[in-house]
């Protein structure tokens, strides 16, 4: 019964340390290979890179987008929050769901966030409940994470539901 107990515990450390390893491996700086990815609606996009940074109990990144010229006014400069991605977004690795306020102005509500683990690959959820002049909005995003086996490739499969329709897009990214 000892030797059962024992085989067992060490079987839950080895399993806890490859959890942690494994947490850590997005991280990184990662360039958007337009060529492999399939941008459906979001084809307007010259560039994208992405920061991830990485603790055991937090995910954060940052998208930098660059849209093409003729992208209906925004002049092809740098914008941020394309697919609703402003700033920095964080989320809890422990399984919690956190929020956030967003928007400014006219448009303002809430943001929650939820990570978990999936078959080997990180599913990111963010549900966004905001006011506009024409009453209250959600827009839902799930994002599926896979690592090639080498880690420096990142496949990203999204799919968005707002009050236009749903849309999915896949996005993969190299290591920089």
């Amino acid at each position: 019964m000892r030797k059962s107990f024992v085989l067992a515990a060490t079987f839950c450390l080895l399993l806890m340390a490859f959890s942690v390893s494994a947490a850590t491996k997005y991280a990184g700086d990662w360039k958007l290979d337009l060529s492999k990815s399939e941008m459906g609606q979001r084809s307007r996009i010259e560039s994208m890179t992405m920061n991830v940074t990485q603790t055991d109990t937090e995910l954060t990144y940052k998208r930098t987008v660059k849209l093409a010229e003729g992208d209906g006014g925004q002049g092809g400069g740098r914008r941020r929050g394309l697919g609703g991605n402003a700033g920095s977004v964080t989320y809890d690795l422990t399984g919690k769901e956190t929020s956030a306020e967003i928007g400014g102005g006219r448009f303002t509500g809430k943001a929650t966030y939820k990570a978990e683990t999936k078959d080997g690959k990180l599913v990111l959820t963010t549900t966004r409940t905001f006011e506009t002049p024409n009453g209250t909005r959600n827009i839902k995003t799930v994002e599926t994470w896979s690592l090639s086996e080498d880690g420096k490739t990142l496949t990203i499969a999204s799919e968005r539901d707002t009050p236009r329709g749903s849309s999915s897009s896949k996005m993969v990214f190299t290591k920089t």
